[in-house]
């Protein structure tokens, strides 16, 4: 039978029906975004992970972090401390890589595994998200007063020094009364890289004045937050079931579970770049990244495994056994 040979009433009620389904085919599709859409806008997405989209401000911020991490592991890395190798392979192995590469691969992990804790149904609530950001709001003051009463230290503005500090409680920063004058503060922080600090922070006040102060406190780090908790607590869910009784594969290293269910879900995650994503940057790249750094945490936990093994069954043979109980 042909269209031409259907009734004008048939024909008539076929378009609407094919219309329809067209509809329900497009509700019923998986929706991912068209992230190149968002290339020109100030934030451009550079790609799309799954049905999210990554920033190209996300990538940048990972981007800094990874070479202040490469800074400080040429400068305080020991080449020749046994105790250090896997430090040095996760140096070495961002170094083969690149930092460009560590840092989408950074952001791709955490793409995958949030949308995986949203689907789960882990997401903290908003009152949650809002007591932590305001605990890290509290931590920023605290340093900012600490930079500040170092400043007057180093002056030797007593006065200023003891007004300061009866204003400010803060004891993440060791702003307390055993630091009561400048000299003590000054001896305290000794033991600590203080160059290092006051440079952390003026990077940090420097972003914070780039990208705005309240849009980072009402609207970037809540979101940071509340991805950061949703993984935290999927995390949780999976250390919890992932040992599977007390004779499963992963009872006595749960950890393991945590590892395998992030490589299961890396192995299925679509990564498509975007017009706007530095020509550096490579999705297949950025996949033997995290395949080889979930490889070495694996192998690390395995070897803890085995090592722990070994002391039991060493503490075994040495234990001598209860004597028989001879009943009469």
């Amino acid at each position: 039978m042909s269209w031409n040979t259907l009734s004008f009433a048939a024909r008539r009620w076929l378009l609407p029906f094919f219309l329809l389904a067209l509809i329900v085919a497009l509700w019923l599709s998986p929706h991912c975004p068209d992230c190149n859409s968002l290339a020109w806008e100030s934030d451009p997405a550079i790609a799309r992970v799954g049905k999210e989209c990554i920033r190209l401000s996300d990538y940048a911020n990972r981007l800094r972090l990874v070479g202040a991490g490469i800074e400080y592991a040429e400068r305080e890395l020991p080449a020749d401390d046994p105790e250090m190798s896997g430090w040095r392979v996760r140096h070495e192995r961002v170094l083969s890589y690149g930092p460009e590469t560590a840092a989408l691969a950074g952001a791709v992990r955490d793409s995958a595994l949030y949308q995986r804790a949203v689907a789960d149904g882990h997401t903290p609530s908003a009152d949650e998200v809002s007591a932590v950001r305001d605990r890290e709001r509290l931590r920023s003051e605290g340093l900012v007063d600490l930079i500040e009463l170092v400043k007057l230290a180093q002056a030797h503005d007593e006065a200023g020094f003891t007004e300061l500090l009866e204003e400010s409680s803060h004891p993440d920063y060791a702003i307390s009364s055993e630091n009561s004058t400048p000299s003590m503060l000054m001896s305290a922080l000794a033991q600590n890289d203080w160059r290092l600090l006051e440079q952390s922070f003026e990077e940090g006040e420097a972003n914070l004045e780039s990208i705005g102060r309240e849009r980072y406190w009402r609207q970037i780090l809540p979101e940071k937050l509340r991805r950061e908790m949703a993984i935290s607590m999927l995390e949780s869910a999976i250390l919890h079931t992932g040992a599977d009784g007390p004779d499963g594969p992963y009872a006595e290293i749960p950890r393991l579970a945590w590892l395998a269910y992030q490589q299961e879900a890396l192995e299925q995650v679509s990564i498509k770049l975007t017009a706007a994503a530095p020509s550096t940057v490579s999705a297949d790249r950025a996949l033997a990244f995290l395949a080889e750094v979930l490889t070495q945490e694996q192998g690390e936990l395995s070897e803890e495994y085995r090592r722990l093994l070994q002391r039991r069954d060493e503490r075994r043979r040495s234990t001598p056994p209860p004597p028989l109980q001879v009943s009469d």
